[in-house]
């Protein structure tokens, strides 16, 4: 199987046109890009904005998230924050409970295992 390599500004830019379309459509600034399979990770390319949910919750697999553009607040139920900047990432573990928070338009990069 031959690799093949993505411009990332590309997947970037479709990703914020995704979003457009659907913020301009009533929905909601959060989207995804499947990205597939990749050695047993699913990787994919999303954007978010404002909080993901009320409460924190519980992740069923751990997770990597990776600040192409933008930045995010990671609130654990105690409500410590961690701050998350374009270029950085962080690992949401299994069965911790998290709430993102995503205070301008963002775009990162999400993998968990295929199973995920």
């Amino acid at each position: 199987m031959q690799l093949m390599v993505t411009d990332v500004e590309q997947l970037k830019k479709k990703v914020r046109k995704m979003t457009a379309g659907r913020v301009l459509a009533g929905g909601t600034a959060s989207v995804n890009l499947e990205m597939g399979p990749m050695n047993g990770c699913r990787a994919l390319i999303a954007a978010g904005f404002g909080p993901l949910s009320d409460q924190p919750q519980a992740v069923a697999y751990d997770r990597l998230l990776w600040i192409l553009d933008g930045r995010v607040e990671i609130h654990d139920p105690s409500e410590e924050v961690s701050h998350v900047s374009q270029g950085e990432c962080a690992v949401l573990a299994a069965g911790k409970p998290f709430r993102l928070v995503f205070p301008q338009l963002t775009i990162y990069l999400a993998v968990e295992p295929a199973t995920g």
